[in-house]
């Protein structure tokens, strides 16, 4: 991707739209109110952008995956096999 993403965070319940910058920060709390990590913008910025590339990638890689034709089922000549199969059991 060649574009830089410009990404927001979304607050459904107020319905607001901020923009996150590269100088923002992003804290990760568990459930029990403790710290996880803080994250950069700049650094969640390259994370979606490295998924997104990636995801390109990998559907242009199955796009260009011939698929296997399927097999087709064998022609059975009952006369040949029966002949066969007599002449290996009189070995």
């Amino acid at each position: 991707m060649a574009a830089s993403l410009g990404l927001h965070i979304y607050f459904r319940g107020l319905g607001l739209r901020w923009p996150l910058h590269d100088q923002d920060d992003v804290q990760v709390w568990t459930s029990d109110h403790a710290l996880v990590v803080t994250l950069s913008g700049e650094l969640i910025r390259h994370l979606v952008q490295h998924h997104l590339t990636g995801a390109i990638l990998g559907r242009e890689m199955a796009s260009l995956v011939r698929k296997p034709p399927t097999p087709l089922p064998p022609r059975i000549d009952r006369e040949r096999r029966r002949l066969q199969r007599r002449s290996r059991r009189q070995k």
